[in-house]
């Protein structure tokens, strides 16, 4: 019979028929949220504390940073190379804002990062001493690509707290990038050692292949705190 003969082909012309771009769109959102939460999951683990992207820095505000060069570290290309970018400057001049964004952006092109006050920072080290878990702790920092260590120098440290710093800066330098920011002249560093041979080598790892970037100028934190005061003027008025 025709029917019969001709079922094999009419079979197989209507599975080619079949509209599948549902299955397709279903999979890609799967794939769409799944990264999502990957995303997430880094950023939260990266402790940001601002949460401020690139570009939402004012930089008609402070025409005295260096625009091109921020905008050039953010090829990430430094990450790649392991190496150290130095934020130094005055108080509220959008260090932390652009140290951070950075590190957003790079959490955005695939890559891990951590954050930590130096302070902070100090506090994980002496509470990882106290339960022997210093060992993980570093290998949960180094595991990342960019390590951010924000306001160094604020807080001298004990001696058994800066022998970890430096063992910190110093394995660094085989695995993980790092972006410091300062706001303390870097004669007064040494304050943050205990003992001056440790802060004499440990600056050494800061500075060396570093790429420095000075922030003069305007205080964000100022003007946003002088419009806050007028604002509340014009409540009252």
């Amino acid at each position: 019979p025709i029917a019969a003969n001709e079922l094999p082909c009419v079979l197989e012309e209507s599975r080619k028929a079949i509209n599948v771009s549902w299955a397709v769109d279903l999979l890609q959102r799967e794939v769409d949220h799944r990264r999502e939460g990957n995303l997430n999951r880094r950023i939260k683990r990266g402790n940001f504390q601002l949460m401020k992207a690139l570009e939402q820095f004012d930089w008609d505000f402070n025409p005295k940073i260096r625009r091109e060069s921020i905008e050039n570290l953010a090829t990430m290309n430094f990450i790649d190379d392991k190496e150290i970018i130095l934020f130094l400057g005055l108080p509220g001049t959008g260090k932390t804002h652009l140290a951070e964004a950075l590190g957003l952006k790079a959490i955005m092109n695939g890559y891990n990062v951590y954050c930590s006050s130096l302070k902070k920072l100090a506090e994980d080290i002496d509470r990882a001493l106290m339960k022997n878990d210093l060992p993980n702790l570093f290998k949960k920092i180094l595991s990342n690509d960019l390590l951010i260590l924000d306001d160094w120098g604020t807080v001298s440290l004990p001696r058994k707290i800066t022998e970890e710093i430096f063992d910190l800066l110093d394995r660094r330098r085989l695995s993980t990038a790092m972006i410091l920011t300062s706001n303390r002249d870097v004669k007064e560093w040494p304050s943050v050692f205990a003992d001056p041979v440790l802060a004499s080598a440990a600056i050494d790892r800061i500075f060396d292949r570093a790429t420095i970037e000075i922030f003069e100028g305007k205080s964000y934190r100022l003007h946003g705190n002088k419009e806050k005061r007028y604002d509340k003027k014009e409540e009252r008025s």
